[in-house]
Order: C-alpha cells, then sequence, then structure tokens
C-alpha cells in the first residue's frame, strides 16, 4: 500500500514528516511511504507578522488541500498551528509522540534571561511569548521575527536581537539543543496548546488511513493533545491568542495549568486542576469554564483588536 504525506517544506516540518514516516513503516510492513512538501501561506509570506495575516490556517491550510484533493492521504503539522476547529471533511487521525514542550532562550553568549540587561531586544513571533516575557522583564524591548529556525538564528547572529524566544522541540529534532541558553520554566511561561505535538490530518470519511496513524504513541501525548486543544477550543481562543495550557500526567492523573495575558503583560488570569486520566476532554472544559468566570474572554478579545 502507498501512502502520500503532505508537509510544509521547511526543515522543521521535513523532519517532522520523516519522523512520522518512520513510525508508520516501522508499525506497518506493508506500507511505502512517500512525501508531498507544499508551500503554505505563512512561508511564503514571512514578513507579516502572524498576529496582522487577518485569517487562519496560515501554515496548515495548503498541506490540507492536499488531501481534500485526493493527492495525499495524510497531513502532518505542528499541532499548535492547527486549529481547533478542523477544516471540513478532515479529522485529527493520530499525534507522534511529544518533544519537549517549553520555551527556551537563545543568546549569543549563554546569558539567561535574568542576566539580559534593560533595554536588551528580544526577538518572538509569539503574541504568548511576548506576554510572558514582559509580564515577567517589562524592561526588556520585544521584537518581532519571522522565518524558519535557521533563518532566526541568522538574525540573532547578525546582531538584530540580543535573544530569540523559541520552542525547545524544534531546536531539539534539528540537532541545535546546543544553541539553548536557557530552558524556560513552564510556571511562567506556559507553552502554546499542542506545543512539541505533531498532529497527523486525514480526509474524515478514510478510516483505513485512519487506522495506519491511530496510536503511534502509547506516552499519554494523546491525553495531553486532547486536554489542550478542548480547553483552548472552549475559550474560542485562536492560534495567536496571549494563552499558555500545559497537561501533565501525575501518577495517574492529568495536571491542566493554563494562563492568559494581556498583550502587555500587565494583566493574567491563570488556572491550575487536576482530574482523572481518562477524562481529558472534561479536564480542559472544566478548566476553561473557571477562567471564563474570572474574565478570560475579555483578555482573548482585546487580542484580537
Amino acid at each position: 500500500m502507498n501512502l502520500v504525506l503532505s508537509t510544509r517544506q521547511s526543515p522543521l516540518a521535513l523532519w517532522q514528516a520523516e519522523e512520522a514516516k518512520r513510525l508508520i513503516e516501522d508499525r506497518h510492513n506493508h506500507v511505502n511511504v512517500s512525501l508531498l512538501p507544499v508551500s503554505s501561506s505563512a512561508d511564503q509570506d514571512q514578513s507579516t507578522a502572524l498576529s496582522r495575516f487577518g485569517r487562519v490556517g496560515i501554515f496548515t491550510a495548503e498541506v490540507d488541500c492536499a488531501l481534500l484533493t485526493e493527492r495525499a492521504h495524510v497531513g502532518v503539522h505542528s499541532l499548535k498551528d492547527l486549529t481547533t476547529k478542523i477544516e471540513e471533511g478532515l479529522c485529527l487521525a493520530g499525534v507522534l509522540p511529544s518533544g519537549p514542550p517549553e520555551d527556551v532562550l537563545i543568546t549569543m553568549d549563554g546569558r539567561m534571561l535574568d542576566d539580559l540587561v534593560p533595554g536588551s531586544r528580544v526577538a518572538t513571533s509569539s503574541p504568548r511569548r511576548k506576554a510572558q516575557l514582559l509580564a515577567l522583564r517589562p524592561d526588556l524591548t520585544v521584537l518581532e521575527i519571522r522565518g524558519n529556525i535557521q533563518t532566526r538564528l541568522n538574525r540573532l547572529e547578525e546582531g538584530h536581537a540580543d535573544g530569540l524566544l523559541m520552542a525547545h522541540a524544534g531546536l531539539v529534532r534539528l540537532g541545535l539543543g546546543n544553541r539553548i541558553s536557557e530552558v524556560l520554566n513552564v510556571e511562567t511561561f506556559l507553552p502554546a496548546a499542542g506545543q512539541g505535538i505533531v498532529g497527523l490530518t486525514t480526509r474524515a470519511t478514510d478510516t483505513e488511513t485512519q487506522n495506519l496513524v491511530d496510536n503511534l504513541t502509547n506516552d499519554g501525548t494523546d491525553l495531553r493533545a486532547e486536554a489542550e486543544r478542548t480547553f483552548i477550543h472552549a475559550l474560542g481562543a485562536g492560534c495567536t491568542a496571549p494563552l499558555g495550557v500545559l497537561c501533565t500526567k501525575e501518577i495517574g492523573r492529568l495536571r491542566l495549568r493554563a494562563q492568559i495575558l494581556s498583550l502587555d503583560g500587565k494583566r493574567k488570569i491563570a488556572g491550575d486542576m487536576s482530574g482523572n486520566n481518562e477524562h481529558p476532554r472534561e479536564i480542559g472544559l472544566t478548566l476553561a469554564k473557571e477562567l471564563l468566570e474570572q474574565g478570560a474572554i475579555e483578555l482573548i478579545a482585546e487580542a484580537r483588536e
């Protein structure tokens, strides 16, 4: 059986697709997997700030279009980029084992966040990371940056910024873990929903392919994904909301922590709860309700303006 995976063309996206290929072929000896690289809207426009695109799916639409037009069977995505309302006719059919979920700081001289002098320039493309950074270090200057991982590292080396905030998993997957100056504490820098997880979409009616990509992980990544994505869906929050959430397994239970901030980092609403690991959806819904009662919807609405 031949199986085609659609993927973005960035080095990280291709790594993720190759990992999906390896896991599928290792589990199913009769399957031959090939890749179909496509160019996403975000790849084609690397100058516009992500928050200004004005539409969802800028990293995922072209990948999923290959499924809808039957040029591919599976779409490979960074789960944090995949909206909770999946394209009509498609479904989230599986996930790969999670990488490290944290954010990291990269500086040229190895300085950590506490060591940065006031006025230091830290670059990120994420409104969440910007808000979390300003909440902790309002004396720093936050710069917008676009491009793939290597492009951002090059900008740092050229002196355009004093530090970068990036996802831990992407650097490790590309063999660039030695560039990390500090792994940021999740108590302060809660990651984006699904950060470090690779998600696999299929056509909703393609049960044969769904069976091939289901259960590629047994480390609880699927539980984490369901709890976190249920939470942000219940809030009606998009990928660019200044919102962090992380689900972890703790002795037979799931712990879900979340925070929503104003874009300037001056206001924050947070919650923390645990529940039975057999009910990740219920945990996500319950914590979302708690934060909505605290006024989360106002901060989310402000971020859209």
